[in-house]
């Protein structure tokens, strides 16, 4: 008998392999070896396995229906009918199955769901107190002692009024300024991820409507009606559409406060609707959700640049005991599966 010779393959080559296979399939060869073990589950794997995958177009959505008052809330992860041909009733993940503490999903990213249930989570792994009187900031920071901490805001006190948008390393929020009254006080905050640190720039006074207190809302704790938006590689704020369609502004150049808008219109087989918008997606359209949902549940997608709109069912969604609730909420984001944990 012969002895088999191992055979001897470079860490280099290994590494690239294990760079290339999905999340589970990395999950379960981790108990093929101690060195395979200690390559997936280190930080820098793991951020260079996230970058390839979100490289590319999001293979799924997060769908997520909230029950603000029931605290009942049902998160679904599809693929992406951007990238497939199709959604069927099996194909849909249901993460509740998973013990998700919380009653809202304000976001995900990076392969990871932001859940809240008293602050206003706007960005990865930021959370904000939108609570005038408090005003918390706080963060969280994975591989090292992963607890939150406080990161007081310097720049100056304000108050969240949209969700967060995550782009290049930031995150960027529309908020105004505590306890100054005058259409000056609407700012959009930018924190840097790496560097933990708040930087503010003004939204001009121009584009405040007459009679609001700034241009995120109107007066009190009216909610918002406006969505921060990646537009290009540009911060773009998008309102919801009105009976027949809706403005968008673009930052062209946030230190000489220098914006531009655009109206877009509705199909005329769309005016009436009332619409929520979700976000951009890597299509480089805008999401949008009917507050009157249909069965199937159906996503809205309106194209920037064609000035068009389409229409994609998705199929078999177990949301039935939603329809008959008020005050219901859905959120919409581009899933990618990640290593990252908390």
């Amino acid at each position: 008998m012969y002895a088999m010779t191992p055979i001897y393959i470079p860490l280099d080559l290994q590494i690239n392999t294990l760079l290339k296979l999905p999340v589970k399939s990395l999950l379960r060869f981790r108990s093929v070896s101690k060195l395979w073990s200690s390559i997936i589950t280190s930080q820098q794997f793991r951020n260079h396995h996230l970058n390839i995958a979100s490289s590319s177009p999001p293979p799924r959505l997060l769908i997520a229906f909230e029950d603000f008052y029931g605290a009942k809330l049902l998160v679904v992860s599809i693929p992406n009918p951007n990238v497939v041909l199709s959604s069927s009733s099996s194909s849909y993940k249901d993460l509740s199955l998973v013990n998700i503490k919380g009653k809202i999903v304000y976001n995900a990213g990076r392969g990871l769901i932001c859940v809240g249930a008293g602050f206003e989570n706007v960005g990865i792994l930021l959370a904000l107190d939108d609570l005038p009187w408090r005003l918390e900031h706080k963060i969280v920071v994975l591989g090292g002692e992963e607890t939150w901490r406080e990161s007081p805001c310097v720049a100056c006190p304000h108050v969240v009024c949209t969700k967060g948008l995550y782009m290049n390393g930031t995150v960027y929020y529309g908020a105004f300024m505590k306890d100054i009254d005058s259409p000056h006080n609407s700012i959009i905050v930018r924190f840097d991820v790496r560097s933990e640190t708040f930087n503010i720039f003004n939204v001009p006074s121009k584009l405040v409507p007459v009679g609001h207190e700034c241009m995120w809302k109107e007066r009190g704790w009216s909610a918002t009606d406006k969505t921060l938006i990646n537009y290009g590689g540009k911060i773009g704020v998008v309102e919801s559409p009105s009976v027949c369609g809706f403005r968008l502004w673009v930052v062209e150049d946030a230190e000489k406060e220098e914006w531009s808008m655009s109206t877009f219109h509705l199909p005329e087989s769309y005016v009436g609707v009332d619409f929520e918008v979700m976000d951009t997606f890597s299509s480089g359209e805008v999401c949008l959700v009917s507050k009157e949902w249909s069965d199937p549940f159906c996503l809205f997608y309106y194209n920037l640049e064609k000035k068009s709109m389409r229409s994609v069912a998705i199929e078999g969604l177990p949301i039935s005991d939603f329809k008959k609730i008020q005050a219901l909420s859905v959120t919409v984001s581009d899933h990618y599966e990640s290593l990252l944990s908390l």
